[in-house]
């Protein structure tokens, strides 16, 4: 039976070369196969699984906090177990990124998960999409710990205790626990699995107070732009993609999903559907900007049959994914740009685009036309711009000097 393993092993690395990766990293997974192949020896694995890619992945990690091997080893062994455990158990190859911290749930229940995603994808953007399935999970994984396995059996009480339960996570933001799980229960009382009038059972809470975050300053994005290393490849994709985000105003996740046919080079347009609103938005691509996306294209961009416009400078060159792409681009000058970032200070890669509102607002463009250009679909979302603009914002202070003071101390 170990034969099948070795077998499976070098499908997988077929595999890696087909991506393609290059020679040099597909050498490195056969010697991290080499590492799981003895490890199935030591312990008699015959057929290597799901759970066992992860006591594999556990052991790995435990040999770095002794020291036997480097962290970026151990994620390394991690993903080869992950791929090899995917073959073995039938399912479809794919070279992506994880998260292998997420549960697997009870089949019953990933299933129903499945079919209330394709119903929300119907009727929400993509972003609300993953924020309501990432809840549910957490929802779903709480009612597998309280051995309730069928939807008909949840009882109110069942769902007030997980709201209390995961609540102080969402402090500062009730409704991202509260609208989920009132859509996933509204959806089981559709096919008829719960009579829970979820309604009653979570009230609306109290709107969130809005938080003004800060944008960059005109020597921010200057010293961020000024820290980019134009003459590499790197340096060249990094600096257009600043470009874009600074000067067109688009959210990171519509700039990683650009790709080649979006942008009119005749009319200088860009023109996309918004990941977040799913609204068609048509932008001009101004010349600096243009620019600078033109020089990484035809100067920088790996060669690739990808059309995305923006691509991973390491084989495969395939787009850069929604990972944290844009505070890892941040992250990467902002120390020589002399700009420090705390949490809460807004200094992150979504304050172009709040650059951007707040210049907009400044040279008293109006409400209508700011929302129309950052692609907003209501015009309070706008409105918050109003308030980063200090100069306009004394203009409508009144003034108190007629009106006496009574309190010791104001007067």
């Amino acid at each position: 039976m170990q034969e099948n393993i070795e077998l499976a092993t070098e499908v997988v690395l077929e595999f890696l070369k087909e991506i393609p990766l290059s020679s040099c990293t597909v050498k490195y997974y056969r010697s991290c196969y080499r590492t799981i192949n003895r490890y199935c020896q030591i312990n008699c694995i015959n057929r290597f699984s799901d759970n066992d890619a992860a006591d594999f992945s556990k052991h790995q990690i435990i040999r770095h906090k002794n020291g036997e091997i480097s962290l970026v080893y151990a994620l390394i062994l991690r993903k080869a177990a992950a791929m090899l455990a995917d073959y073995m158990c039938g399912k479809e190859l794919v070279w992506e990124r994880r998260n292998y911290s997420q549960k697997c749930l009870y089949t019953y229940y990933e299933g129903a998960l499945i079919e209330f995603e394709s119903y929300l994808t119907k009727v929400l953007a993509p972003g609300s999409v993953r924020l309501i399935k990432q809840v549910v999970r957490q929802f779903l994984c709480f009612l597998e710990d309280s051995r309730i396995f069928d939807f008909k059996a949840i009882k109110p009480e069942d769902v007030k205790r997980f709201v209390i339960k995961v609540s102080p996570r969402y402090k500062s933001s009730m409704v991202n626990l509260t609208w989920p799980v009132k859509k996933f229960m509204t959806f089981l009382g559709s096919a008829g699995y719960t009579t829970i009038d979820v309604e009653k059972l979570i009230g609306s809470p109290v709107p969130k107070r809005t938080r003004v975050l800060p944008c960059f300053t005109d020597e921010e994005s200057h010293a961020l732009l000024s820290a980019v290393d134009t003459s590499t490849p790197l340096g060249k994709r990094d600096y257009a993609i600043m470009k874009i985000a600074i000067g067109v105003g688009l959210r990171g996740e519509d700039i990683f999903r650009l790709r080649l046919p979006d942008i009119d080079w005749r009319k200088n347009e860009i023109s996309i559907v918004q990941s977040k609103t799913s609204g068609h938005i048509v932008l001009p691509l101004m010349p600096d900007v243009g620019n600078a996306v033109a020089d990484y294209i035809l100067n920088a961009r790996p060669q690739s049959d990808s059309s995305y416009v923006f691509l991973r400078h390491r084989k495969p060159h395939n787009w850069l994914g929604d990972g944290p792409t844009g505070a890892l681009i941040i992250e990467r000058y902002r120390r020589n740009a002399g700009i420090s970032h705390a949490p809460g200070n807004g200094k992150t890669f979504h304050a172009f685009r709040r650059t951007v509102g707040t210049r907009l607002i400044k040279a008293e463009v109006t409400l209508a036309s700011t929302a129309q250009i950052l692609g907003h679909k209501r015009i309070d979302s706008t409105k918050r711009y109003i308030a980063m603009n200090d100069d306009m914002l004394r203009v409508c202070c009144m003034d108190i000097s007629d009106y006496a003071t009574s309190k010791e101390g104001l007067a």
